[in-house]
């Protein structure tokens, strides 16, 4: 029998075999128990979390034959052996991402008006779903709405805000959680077990369930992959990091030790073998910016910390709370612009080189090269002080343009109002008020919906860096009078002035242009239509 990868073979056949969504399958169960169920299901989710495998296990339920008094399908009858196979007309998968058209809707819906051949219902799995196009969702809303008493449908999707809001209001929705990484390192320890295969320490299974990021498939996945490499069932550290590209947890701890006793030589040196070694710059990053997520977890309990394997003994001695927090937030914001940039080694290098050397940086002296002080001397446990920076003036029109691309329809309603009067970022509270004509009320009321104010808000204190609580946004309209005494003009209606300012400019220089006069004269004729482009 061919090979069948662990993610397949090890599929949940029964509910309590399902991977950390019992809140989803205790709920689903009820529902057959009490006969309860709903025409249409949209189960939500990251990528392997169990939403195709729950439809499936349920689907199997619900056509049982002889389902067992724990509501468990039986997996022997014709029906569930149909679904296994594939061969089930009653039960039909479908991809959202291949069937997306109009006309694959529209043959399913003719489908669903066929009785099942066996049993009471006939059941539709449309997996990906938000890949469907708007008019393929237009055509299915009737049906799902009021479906034949024998059809049941199940959507399943990993993005539902690409759903129209018709479609969602039309099912029960169920929100699949990550797995986390406790559960599924009792999973990977339970398959080994069975699988015959050993690990040389239990921290190899919480690596595999750390990288899965909460996937119960992606663990699997990664877990064949080690295996592969492996070529046996015996599975050490050193046959991890290799399948995967990771950094040993030994070099792991000296690269953590040396940034937080700022020893810049010994970090330099770990990261170029690292670098040498092949090791992936983005999972290199993602290994230190994990390992300082640990060490922050475990500040208050350094014996634990310690004992973990993650740094050298005596590496937090000097070391403030507040500096590892600073260390961990500018490895962040830095590792970002790192990875885009057009040497991303020697860039990540350089940023690791610069938290090494913080404490002498940050004291803001003109520090020669060769005179940086050596780490455990004497401001080895200095502590960081980092003063408070001025803010940068920002304007109402700097904010428009970051909105256009962080939420472009809400820049769009704000454009059709305008500040009433300026505001001063410095004074607290921050106060911002903006006013729209009479006949532009529709974009006040898109404003004032609860969602989209609350989102504003969030935008507008993140851009002028203030406490959200200490800031009042408030619109309001403007009669016809009150806009002419205040001289009121929209965003919309300055930028309209403006373009035509320009292209009324460019016409002139076109128009005043010698060659444009020369050709005049020559033809005894004059300019009658100037057509600008962008």
């Amino acid at each position: 029998m061919a090979y069948q990868v662990l993610a397949r073979k090890w599929r949940p056949k029964q509910f309590e075999e399902v991977v950390g969504q019992t809140h989803v399958t205790r709920t689903l169960q009820n529902a057959i128990k009490q006969e309860k169920l709903a025409h249409a299901y949209l189960f939500t989710g990251t990528r392997g979390v169990g939403k195709t495998s729950i439809a499936r296990l349920f689907a199997k339920a619900i056509r049982c034959e002889n389902r067992k008094p724990d509501l468990n399908p039986c997996l022997v009858c014709a029906s569930c052996l149909d679904i296994d196979a594939s061969n089930s007309m009653d039960y039909i998968e479908i991809d959202g991402a291949s069937n997306n058209s109009v006309d694959d809707v529209r043959a399913l819906i003719e489908n669903v008006n066929y009785l099942p051949t066996r049993g009471k219902y006939k059941i539709y799995v449309v997996d990906e779903v938000h890949m469907l196009s708007v008019s393929a969702f237009n055509a299915l809303l009737k049906t799902l709405e009021e479906p034949p008493a024998h059809a049941l449908f199940i959507l399943a999707t990993t993005d539902p805000q690409k759903l129209l809001g018709t479609v969602i209001s039309r099912c029960q929705r169920y929100d699949f959680k990550n797995v986390s990484v406790d559960v599924l390192k009792e999973h990977v320890l339970k398959i080994a077990e069975a699988e015959g295969i050993k690990f040389s320490s239990p921290k190899i299974a919480e690596k595999l369930a750390e990288l899965g990021k909460g996937s119960v498939r992606d663990t699997l996945s990664i877990f064949d992959q080690v295996l592969g490499l492996s070529g046996s069932q015996n599975v050490n550290e050193n046959t991890l990091t290799s399948a995967l590209g990771l950094a040993g947890t030994s070099a792991m701890k000296e690269l953590l030790s040396s940034i937080l006793t700022s020893h810049s030589k010994i970090c330099s040196k770990t990261f170029t073998q690292l670098i040498e070694e092949n090791i992936d710059l983005k999972k290199l990053c993602d290994q230190i910016l994990d390992g300082f997520y640990k060490i922050i977890n475990s500040i208050d309990d350094q014996k634990s910390l310690y004992s973990q394997d993650l740094i050298h003994e005596k590496s937090l001695e000097g070391v403030s709370i507040a500096e590892i927090f600073w260390i961990y937030e500018s490895l962040v914001k830095d590792f970002q612009w790192a990875l885009t940039s057009m040497n991303p080694e020697k860039v990540v290098l350089v940023v690791l080189q610069k938290i090494c050397l913080r404490r002498t940086i940050l004291k803001g002296e003109d520090v020669k090269i060769g005179e940086i002080s050596q780490p455990g001397k004497s401001e080895a446990g200095a502590t960081i002080k980092v003063e408070a920076p001025k803010k940068i003036a920002k304007t109402w029109n700097d904010f428009l343009g970051h909105l256009i691309s962080a939420a472009p329809a809400t820049a769009a309603n704000l454009e059709h109002g305008n500040l009433i009067e300026d505001f001063d970022i410095n004074i607290v509270p921050l106060t911002i008020q903006i006013a729209f004509p009479q006949d532009a009320s529709v974009f006040k009321d898109f404003l004032d919906d609860k969602d989209i104010y609350a989102r504003l808000k969030n935008h507008l204190a993140d851009f002028f860096e203030v406490d959200i609580e200490k800031l009042q946004f408030k619109t309001q309209l403007l009669t016809d009078e009150e806009k002419k005494d205040k001289n009121f003009r929209t965003t919309v209606e300055i930028g309209d002035e403006d373009r035509r300012n320009r292209e009324e400019k460019r016409r002139q220089k076109i128009l005043n242009d010698p060659y444009v006069k020369e050709a005049e004269r020559l033809f005894n004729s004059k300019i009658d239509k100037i057509i600008l482009n962008d």
